[in-house]
């Protein structure tokens, strides 16, 4: 076993590859693409949800920032990554093949549940914030409160886009 791994350690490059690795790898990276393509929003909504709970504000600013760099770089790196690996070219159409057999439903269908699930966090968040805001006892509840009635009123508007959006 020893000789094994040093022989694997001194020439890694001298086992040849499977053939199914190339239509693995193929699939990674489509499906890599289609989140990138199409799942850069659901980062970002889930960032705000997250945010407007107030469970942890560094998390959701990482998935906001995540979503950011999956829309505006993850396209190109991930065709370089292709180009380098010399897996056929990776399309919208492949893309989105490998999305729907990876997770079984389409983007917009993950996003309008995300969206139904955001309307529920804010109407809890209004709710407990007012609850809070309105608790004469401490004041610390009520600063609670404001800062959960604006996160909910922040969140608001981007689930009103994405409600609107489909008439669009």
């Amino acid at each position: 076993m020893g000789n094994l791994v040093l022989l694997l350690i001194q020439s890694p490059f001298d086992i040849p590859l499977p053939d199914t690795w190339f239509s693995t790898l193929g699939e990674i990276l489509n499906a890599l693409f289609a989140l990138a393509i199409r799942g850069y929003l659901i980062f970002i909504l889930i960032g705000m949800m997250i945010y407007a709970t107030g469970l942890s504000d560094g998390l959701a600013k990482s998935l906001v920032a995540a979503g950011i760099v999956l829309f505006f770089g993850g396209p190109l790196i991930i065709n370089l990554l292709a180009q380098l690996s010399g897996v056929e070219t990776i399309t919208v159409e492949s893309a989105t093949s490998a999305w729907l057999h990876l997770l079984g439903m389409t983007d917009a269908e993950i996003i309008s549940i995300l969206v139904w699930l955001g309307d529920a966090i804010v109407a809890i968040c209004l709710l407990a914030g007012a609850i809070l805001y309105f608790t004469p006892s401490a004041n610390d509840m009520t600063g609670k409160g404001k800062s959960l009635i604006v996160r909910a009123l922040l969140l608001a508007p981007i689930l009103a886009f994405f409600h609107v959006a489909a008439w669009l």
